[in-house]
């Protein structure tokens, strides 16, 4: 079984997404108090893809997550709610999905959760091997989560299972594993910070007890990086960073049937974090890479042209996002994304805003036993 790890802090390789998070961290100062939480995710994102790999659309709509917590003393916290989606256009919700999540907090830097999880951009990980987009298209995720945080090493071990089979079923198994890990080399406290990224995401697809005809497979992307940041100042321009990545892209079962059993990229990334967010260029080269949940521009299949392939890739992106915070619970974020693929001379683009609302109101405290 494999085992991931969530990085709480940006990674640096890809635009900071920590302003679109909203689960809520674990308060420990609100032992025995039952909480109302509304979690309200309004956004747009507009694709502009013309290429062969991806086919551009628009995801504009809203989320709204209603829930209670109560938290049972300083050590376990439970959530129970619905989370609503609704892409505007449609006359009813896309998604209605319940939310219970059990949290424990085991000791000051190590959490679990069971149930529904710290999920999609609070993974952090890199756009090649998930799009945050999931984050509109598959809100909610259900399985087991490992936090661990401290200022050396911050890591998120989870799986989330996609699809429950039992005895006699014509549907498969399904379920995604992963591991997402930062160490810091540099001690806390320098302007110059040395870290050493490290991720995995794993996806199984089978099941011994069903009967379906759907494919069988277990595919494993990776990723190991080296990044270099300083602190400039608290003016307009804060930190200057560089990163590098290694990714690789491998079927352990199957075939999955796209032609190829394993592949790899690497991403330099150079970028500048401002006042109000972050500005990037990279250029990415990949040999047969695929990832199942990644975003479908970097890879070397098409994710609409039956059997179109192109082994080689080599993609220039430029990345720009700014994000305003006017109070504790309500963000701002605005985006830009560009990608210019060199071999087919082709530019694509992206846009995107999103306001997000998660207020707390307390209803009553309990007096602890």
């Amino acid at each position: 079984m494999l085992f991931l790890f969530l990085v709480q802090t940006s990674l640096f390789a890809q635009i900071d997404m920590s302003g679109r998070c909203y689960y809520p961290e674990f308060d420990t100062t609100a032992n025995n108090n039952l909480l109302f939480r509304l979690e309200n995710n309004n956004f747009l994102k507009n694709n502009e893809y013309f290429g062969n790999y991806a086919e551009g659309y628009t995801l504009i709509g809203f989320s709204l997550q209603p829930s209670l917590m109560y938290y049972a003393g300083r050590r376990f916290r439970i959530k129970a709610g619905v989370h609503l989606t609704q892409f505007f256009g449609e006359s009813g919700f896309t998604d209605v999905l319940p939310v219970i999540s059990a949290h424990l907090k085991a000791t000051k830097r190590f959490e679990i959760i069971m149930g529904a999880l710290s999920g999609d951009v609070n993974h952090n990980l890199i756009e090649p091997m998930f799009n945050p987009e999931y984050q509109y298209l598959r809100p909610v995720e259900n399985g087991l989560q490992f936090l661990f945080n401290s200022y050396r090493f911050t890591m998120d071990t989870w799986i989330d299972w996609e699809q429950f089979i039992t005895w006699g079923d014509t549907i498969p198994e399904r379920f995604t594993a992963g591991f997402s890990s930062k160490t810091n080399i540099t001690n806390k406290g320098s302007n110059i910070e040395l870290s050493v990224p490290v991720q995995l995401l794993a996806f199984h697809q089978s099941g011994q007890i069903s009967d379906y005809n759907d494919l069988s497979y277990s595919l494993v992307n990776t990723r190991l990086g080296v990044t270099l940041s300083g602190d400039v100042g608290k003016g307009f321009i804060q930190k200057v960073w560089l990163d590098a990545s290694y990714l690789g892209y491998k079927e352990l079962s199957g075939p999955y049937g796209i032609g190829f059993e394993s592949g790899h990229a690497i991403y330099p990334v150079a970028g500048v974090n401002y006042k109000y967010g972050q500005l990037m260029m990279g250029y990415w080269y990949a040999d047969n890479y695929f990832a199942l949940k990644g975003n479908p521009i970097f890879q070397s299949v098409s994710n609409y042209k039956e059997n179109f392939y192109n082994r080689y890739r080599n993609v220039g992106t430029i990345k720009f996002k700014f994000t305003r915070t006017y109070m504790k619970e309500l963000t701002f974020n605005a985006g830009f994304e560009a990608y210019y693929d060199f071999s087919a001379s082709q530019f694509d683009y992206s846009y995107g805003v999103s306001i997000i609302y998660t207020p707390n109101f307390k209803i009553a405290e309990f007096s602890s036993r």
